[in-house]
């Protein structure tokens, strides 16, 4: 179970790649108020992230890497 739920840092930037494009791809044909509500989200996301890390108890780059992890590590399982 933990192995199937296990995140990479490959994976993470994989997923920060597809969400730029998504978000650039908004700001292209949706209009820039699409784009910011997007990126709005993600950022908003990654915020709590950092929060509830912190919460946990990891402090500095451990933190970040944490956070990173949790909001752009689902693209591994694509």
């Amino acid at each position: 179970m933990r192995e199937t739920f296990r995140v990479t840092i490959g994976g993470a930037h994989a997923g920060l790649a597809i969400t730029i494009f998504i978000v650039v791809s908004f700001a292209a044909l949706g209009g820039t108020a699409w784009a910011l509500i997007i990126g709005g989200a993600v950022a908003f996301w990654f915020a709590v992230a950092v929060f509830s890390v912190v919460g946990g108890g990891r402090h500095g780059w451990a933190a970040a890497k944490r956070a990173y992890l949790m909001t752009f590590g689902w693209a591994g399982w694509l």
